[in-house]
């Protein structure tokens, strides 16, 4: 394991600290656990985030054209 200090503004510690209170764990488990979510784990893949595909947009052929619509607006598919 590694160490690091990273500082934070007070405001963001007390919600941390509260968070660990609640778990009954620690402020450093917690905010390992927030890091660990938040940055990519070396692969190379690139998962969509969660809030894709949360609303309508009102045009059916887009599940049939995911691809097509992809590469044309954003030059590369997943």
């Amino acid at each position: 394991m590694t160490e690091l200090r990273v500082v934070i503004p007070d405001e963001i510690a007390e919600r941390l600290a509260s968070e660990a209170a609640e778990r009954g764990s620690s402020t450093e488990q917690v905010a390992a656990e927030v890091l660990m979510s938040h940055v990519p784990s070396g692969s190379k893949t690139r998962s969509l985030p969660a809030w894709v595909g949360a609303v309508r947009s009102g045009r059916d052929y887009l599940s049939e054209r995911h691809e097509e619509i992809l590469k044309s607006e954003l030059g590369h598919t997943w």
